[in-house]
Formats: C-alpha cells, sequence, structure tokens
C-alpha cells in the first residue's frame, strides 16, 4: 500500500491550545461530501514537530488517523452518532495511549489531564459558536 501523503492543514480559523509539548488544534472543515470538526495534534516526533493526530469528526464518515505525518497506518473508525464529543472524551481519558499508539512516544507532564480539559472545554465553547458545527455535536 503506498503511503499517503497529507497536505499541511489550514489551521488560519483554528483554535489552537498546549498541552505540553503538543499543540492542538481544532477546526471545522468542509471536505467531498463531508463535513465537521477536525481536531490536530501536533508534537515532537524523531526532534521534529509533527503532526500526530488527526480526529476527522464528519457527519458521514468520522474517523482518526494516527501517526499521520510520519506512518502508514489505517484510519480507526470512529463507531459513535455524535463523533466530536467521543473524540474529546478520549483525549481527556487516553490521550497518552493515543501518543504511544501512533508511536510518537508521550511526553506530557504530569498535569496532562487537568490541561486537555481546559483545551476540550475551549473546543467545546468554539464549536458551539460555528452555526454548521452545531448540527456535527
Amino acid at each position: 500500500m503506498a503511503k499517503r501523503r497529507f497536505t499541511q492543514p489550514d489551521l488560519a480559523d483554528a483554535v489552537q491550545e498546549q498541552v505540553g509539548p503538543y499543540r492542538l488544534a481544532m477546526v471545522y472543515r468542509h471536505v467531498t461530501g463531508d463535513q465537521g470538526p477536525t481536531i490536530h495534534v501536533f508534537g515532537p516526533v524523531e526532534g521534529e514537530d509533527r503532526e500526530i493526530l488527526r480526529f476527522d469528526c464528519f457527519d458521514n464518515v468520522p474517523h482518526v488517523h494516527l501517526g499521520i505525518s510520519y506512518l502508514d497506518e489505517p484510519v480507526q473508525m470512529i463507531d459513535s452518532p455524535k463523533a466530536f464529543e467521543w473524540a474529546l472524551d478520549e483525549l481527556v481519558e487516553r490521550f497518552p495511549d493515543y501518543l504511544t499508539r501512533s508511536r510518537a512516544g508521550s511526553h506530557l507532564p504530569d498535569d496532562w489531564r487537568p490541561a486537555t480539559e481546559r483545551v476540550v472545554e475551549a473546543f467545546r465553547t468554539a464549536s458551539a459558536q460555528v452555526p454548521s458545527a452545531q448540527a456535527a455535536s
């Protein structure tokens, strides 16, 4: 299988927050035949800042990419009618696990959970202000 090459995401309108060395960005995207919020996670991989995770919380085909910028891995489908809420809950409960599964290693600070909860609340607030995102939540 050929490795998919992903273009750099357009984060011009993204809400961006930090958890330790990780930058989390949430933006509402319209892609061919689908739409919804996307959560990007960028962080250190072998000394470079790379996109590690992408939660595409689309209306029709929600899914997660692990090690998006450097691994040839299939996507994991999100089996939830509320993909965005599912993704936010996964970050709060399992952020270190996702980093490990993406083979990025976890460099989260000891207070990663409350920091991640603050990011999740910022994303919830921002998504509630986007009219087209309300239908996707």
